[in-house]
């Protein structure tokens, strides 16, 4: 049975509304709050405890089970008929729908995050809850501020900026005057900014924390570090005034930083330890993360390689536990995968253990690749956003010209009616003239949104074909830097054998001729995979025989090689021409390293509509083959990337049999 809301209820909903979402809350609040909840109780107590505890665990995945069962609570609590309880499961689902943006921002899921924030804004809407609305409206701005548009942050930022004025909210005035002048310092505008921060008037030591923090960190950006290092003092002395340890993270990670720049690594490592006790405290995996590899950063400059390879290990197994691939979060990008592995195989180039940093190399350029597509996709993403947004936009005015059509037609028929015997003649001349308008100005109408329309269509196709060229080089241009780079180590590694053991010269020469063969192959698939010129299936087909004749001509395998393409030809994407052309590689690749194989048939045929791939071995077969590295999986990443069927079984006899089938799309026409 649904209850009323008690006082202890509209006292958490005080307390989530005055809430600073940027932070995490006590563990002591947690522990007083999870034993009164009951998943067999359906009222609005439930709900408010299950908001404080989302908003506890605003960067945690532990925050998870509670969403759902905030989302079904709070769809229950709609359907009742009292109007007060509606009013709070509304609230509650505004509530929900933030909470989930905020962990899809971290998690870089930009779709899902703009939707949820989106739906937070209409729900909070509903009753006109101000302040929730001025904070919905700031993480959006904090959201496309991490997509690389302030310009778009900044009108979230002043939507917020007139709620807190208008609400007379200190805090929430505070924080949007800040956000601001921070937009303006990204778009190279200092004096704007300034002029901001100057009519900044913050209420808590929280706030007065975030504004030394902000005048900090556009003297970092002009490379004045002392004077950054004075302000970040300052941020932390008032920080310390707060009753949240929480607000001492996002000034204590920049002062280490500033420390570092100046060669103090003494008080920056200090800073850094205190900044992850006080994240492990407050049970933050990702603001821990980021200080412990810090420490790691500060005890390399130190020369304490040990325990500065700890610290780094340590934080890597913080970010993979948070799922921290390349980004972190606000805090800064120490505490993510991509970064750990810069910073380690840097740490085992500088002692000597060769094998060790070419493992991590591997791994750095793996995850740099990740990264890189992430972000690559994130505008893409954005221009999506935008371009339903539009088509939205186009609908509503599409509505109400129908609406104020009716309108019209109304007003005709009215007028109709009470002049039809006296006007007849001057009624059919009006009617006339008003259908020949009309007609006039639904062709003028129908041309503007054909139009624009096909405006939208077109910057689509050059951005997202634009995006795919720049994903394929930037993916190129990783696997023959990560190939310069092992040629580097091995080249220092020749110093040292030409010294102490010339015996072991001829493996290293020969390593340094495989990696620097596999490096001008990568520069030719540069030169390939950006060529507009060679944007052709048939063009892909003659590459991938080339590819198959010479790859096996060195080899003393018997093979068969049937590569043709049938009917007229077409154009393809790059990414998907690149994808088909790798699957082929690795899988030759594998059969001539690993199958010890007598024969190798290579089957392939392309076509208008469809491309089948065929590669064929008589070896031990896959479960007696020793197949190590991720190859396997990255050919079933390409195939899924480009819509394909990628099978591998036995043969008829004995061996692999890899099978690639791709249906391909209809050609776009300008």
């Amino acid at each position: 049975m649904i209850l009323r809301c008690q006082r202890w209820s509209l006292l958490l909903t005080m307390l989530y509304a005055s809430a600073n979402a940027r932070s995490q809350e006590s563990p002591e609040r947690l522990d007083s709050i999870l034993p009164l909840l009951d998943p067999a109780i359906q009222d609005t107590n439930q709900m408010d405890m299950l908001i404080s505890v989302a908003e506890s665990w605003t960067t945690s995945d532990n925050a998870f089970p509670y969403l759902h069962r905030l989302d079904s609570l709070s769809h229950y609590l709609l359907q009742s008929k009292d109007g007060d309880i509606r009013r709070r499961g509304r609230h509650g689902r505004g509530a929900y729908n933030f909470f989930v943006g905020y962990h899809a921002k971290f998690a870089r899921n930009i779709p899902l995050a703009l939707r949820s924030f989106q739906s937070a804004l209409t729900d909070f809407k509903v009753h006109n809850e101000r302040h929730a609305l001025a904070e919905t409206n700031d993480a959006l701005g904090v959201l496309f501020n991490a997509v690389g548009r302030p310009d778009r942050a900044a009108a979230f930022f002043q939507e917020e900026l007139r709620i807190g004025r208008e609400i007379h909210h200190q805090h929430v005035t505070a924080q949007a005057l800040i956000h601001l002048a921070g937009t303006h310092t990204d778009r190279g505008q200092p004096h704007i900014a300034e002029a901001y921060l100057d009519s900044c008037r913050p209420g808590s030591a929280a706030d007065s924390s975030t504004l030394f923090i902000e005048r900090g960190r556009m003297r970092t950006l002009k490379g004045e570090h002392a004077q950054a290092m004075l302000l970040l003092r300052q941020a932390v002395e008032a920080a310390e005034h707060s009753s949240n340890a929480w607000d001492l993270l996002p000034a204590l990670t920049p002062l280490a930083r500033s420390y570092y720049a100046m060669n103090d690594h003494v008080n920056g490592l200090a800073a850094a330890e205190r900044c992850a006790q006080i994240a492990e405290r407050m049970g933050d995996l990702t603001a821990q993360c980021g200080c412990t590899v810090l420490m790691g950063i500060g005890r390399m400059a130190t020369g304490d390689l040990a325990r500065a390879e700890h610290a780094l290990l340590e934080g890597a197994r913080l970010a993979r536990l948070n799922n921290n691939v390349g980004v972190a979060r606000e805090l800064g990008d120490e505490g993510s995968l991509l970064r750990t592995a810069e910073l380690l195989k840097d740490l085992y180039r500088q002692q000597g253990r060769t094998e060790e940093a070419l493992d991590m190399t591997e791994q750095w350029v793996q995850l740099k690749d990740s990264v890189s597509r992430m972000s690559g996709q994130d505008d893409i993403l954005l221009f999506e956003f935008e371009r339903e947004q539009f088509a939205d936009s186009l609908k509503h005015v599409n509505a109400v010209a129908a609406q104020q059509a009716a309108h019209e037609r109304s007003i005709a028929r009215e007028t109709s009616r009470r002049n039809i015997f006296i006007l007849a003649i001057a009624l059919l001349v009006a009617i006339v003239i008003t259908i020949w308008s009309r007609i006039r100005l639904l062709r003028r109408s129908n041309a503007a949104i054909l139009a624009a329309q096909e405006q939208v269509l077109a910057s689509e196709r050059a951005l997202a074909t634009e995006a795919i060229r720049t994903r394929i080089a930037r993916d190129v241009h990783d696997q023959l830097g990560s190939d310069l780079t092992k040629l580097v180590m091995l080249s220092s590694e020749v110093k040292d054998f030409a010294k102490s053991k010339p015996s072991e010269l001829p493996d290293i020469a020969s390593d340094i001729e495989r990696i620097a063969r596999e490096a001008n192959r990568s520069l030719g698939d540069i030169v390939w995979a950006i060529d507009p010129h060679d944007d052709s299936l048939a063009g892909l087909t003659e590459r991938m025989r080339i590819h198959c004749e010479r790859t096996l001509k060195g080899c003393d395998i018997a093979h068969t090689i049937d590569c043709a393409h049938e009917g007229p030809d077409r154009s393809m994407d790059p990414a998907t021409r690149r994808d088909i052309h790798l699957i082929l590689r690795e899988a030759l690749n594998n059969s001539i390293k690993y199958a010890q194989a007598a024969h190798i048939r290579v089957y392939l045929r392309t076509s208008m509509q469809r491309v089948e791939l065929v590669v064929e071995d008589d070896g031990v077969g896959l479960s007696s083959a020793a197949r190590p590295g991720h190859g396997t999986a990255n050919m079933h990443q390409r195939a899924q990337r480009c819509g394909a069927r990628l099978t591998l079984e036995k043969a008829d006899a004995h061996g692999t049999r890899v099978t690639l089938v791709a249906n391909l799309p209809e050609p776009a026409h300008a």
